[in-house]
């Protein structure tokens, strides 16, 4: 998948946006019942998000592989459905939404450590790019 590096930092962004602009919300209302959820959106959404781009942008070989295109929709799709069944696993007891999205997620970041331990065990690989050139020993 090309772009897999450029979507996962854009839907991070979008996904920071929405978990900051939360926070600020429950802040200003002074009603923190939904901070599970504001939690979520910032870590799944903004943090895991954006370090899977910026990993798959350092390694351009993990993105080359049809597992990575597996991985994003995993995760594209596993999220959202997570995210939305987190507040009706904590507010009526039906927590069906959020474990299959969480199982979606997981399956995917177990994808992204197959993708990664395949890529980084199997050989010395180095990020390509500029810091494979500020890494390489003298001489060579």
């Amino acid at each position: 998948m090309a772009k897999i590096d450029t979507l996962f930092i854009s839907f991070a962004l979008l996904y920071a946006i929405v978990g900051v602009g939360l926070g600020i919300g429950m802040g200003v209302a002074q009603n923190f019942a939904y901070a599970h959820l504001h939690a979520h959106i910032n870590l799944l959404g903004w943090a895991t998000m954006a370090l899977y781009g910026l990993v798959h942008r350092s390694w351009p070989e993990l993105r080359r592989s049809k597992l990575a295109t597996v991985q994003f929709w995993l995760a594209m799709t596993g999220l959202p459905v997570f995210l939305v069944g987190l507040p009706f696993a904590q507010f009526y007891e039906k927590p069906a939404g959020a474990i299959i999205g969480s199982l979606m997620v997981f399956s995917g970041i177990i994808c992204f450590f197959v993708l990664f331990a395949r890529h980084a065990w199997s050989r010395a690989a180095l990020p390509t790019g500029d810091m494979a050139a500020r890494v390489q020993p003298r001489g060579a």
